[in-house]
């Protein structure tokens, strides 16, 4: 009786191991097809039924002009234009005024944005007696070393952090990503013109239309980057002597519904992954079964030869 319960809770762990990497390796598959062009996920329909860049929607009236395919790959794009180094600058100041004098500090502050050509982008302040205040300051990256020495000196520096991150790499990524998607759409309107059914027109405006969004969103990450990198960010926090520090707020306990929730998630997963599993190993171990009892029954019944004497 243990042999056999033993037995059936290897063959469930072997099952729900099964169907985990099957799981696993399918959501891989649609992911990868999806990003080499799975039809209305890239831009790009499947090989076999059309060819982005000599493209041929096959019996759907369209054929591409075999000129259309030039630029359709990275390799044949022009060079991309040199970037420099990139860098997005920041600086967390925390400064302590004189007695009374937050209010002038907190004005000197916000006047040094507009003193470099920056701007306040958000600013608070608390306190009745003892006051404090906080501004978020950008500022274009070539003043940042003169607004930080401005600010530092408004008082006592308390804690200073400065750092610079290199987005050089995300920039030449983002733009060729952006040359290749620019290629696909110069392709798709070639192919646009030369449609002769409304059927191929539709399917075609649909991968444009899938493409054109695809280039403005990467543009809309290059827009984003320059903004970090042209604008440096200044955080500053004044206050006076004997100013105490915001109250954090309390770190949120965990709930006793979300872990029951998330108990009953990670059971419905591992349910899930044994089911696909036995989907693959019930008919596997039945033909090994069948295969193993013919192979036993063909030796039974195979003529043992007679002793040679």
């Amino acid at each position: 009786m243990r042999r056999v319960a033993l037995s059936v809770i290897g063959f469930l762990a072997l099952a729900g191991i099964l169907g985990y990497v099957v799981t696993m390796g399918g959501s891989s598959d649609e992911a990868v097809r999806g990003l080499i062009g799975g039809a209305g996920s890239t831009g790009a329909a499947p090989a076999e039924a059309e060819q982005v860049g000599g493209l041929d929607f096959v019996g759907e009236g369209l054929v591409a002009d075999e000129g259309a395919s030039g630029g359709g790959s990275v390799a044949e794009l022009p060079g991309l234009p040199a970037i420099g180094p990139a860098v997005v600058r920041t600086a967390t100041l925390s400064i302590e005024v004189g007695e009374d004098g937050f209010v002038a500090a907190f004005d000197s502050a916000s006047l040094v944005a507009g003193k470099y050509g920056g701007f306040v982008e958000s600013s608070s302040t608390g306190g009745t007696k003892i006051q404090r205040g906080d501004l978020l300051i950008r500022v274009p990256a070539d003043r940042f070393d003169e607004a930080v020495r401005d600010l530092r000196a408004l008082g006592t520096v308390e804690r200073q952090e400065l750092s610079g991150q290199d987005v050089t790499a995300e920039f030449v990524d983002l733009e060729a990503r952006l040359r290749t998607w620019e290629a696909q759409e110069a392709v798709l309107l070639d192919l646009m013109s030369q449609a002769t059914t409304i059927e191929a027109t539709l399917r075609v405006q649909r991968e444009l239309q899938d493409v054109q969004f695809r280039i403005e969103q990467i543009q809309g990450q290059l827009r984003y980057l320059q903004n970090r990198t042209e604008l440096a960010t200044i955080q500053v926090s004044l206050h006076e002597p004997g100013a105490v520090a915001p109250p954090q707020e309390p770190s949120a306990r965990p709930s006793l519904a979300e872990a029951w929730e998330k108990a009953v998630d990670g059971f419905l997963a591992i349910c899930y992954s044994v089911l696909v599993g036995l989907g693959y190993l019930v008919p596997l171990s039945a033909l090994a079964l069948i295969v193993g009892l013919g192979a036993r029954r063909f030796l039974r019944q195979r003529p043992v030869a007679p002793p040679v004497p």
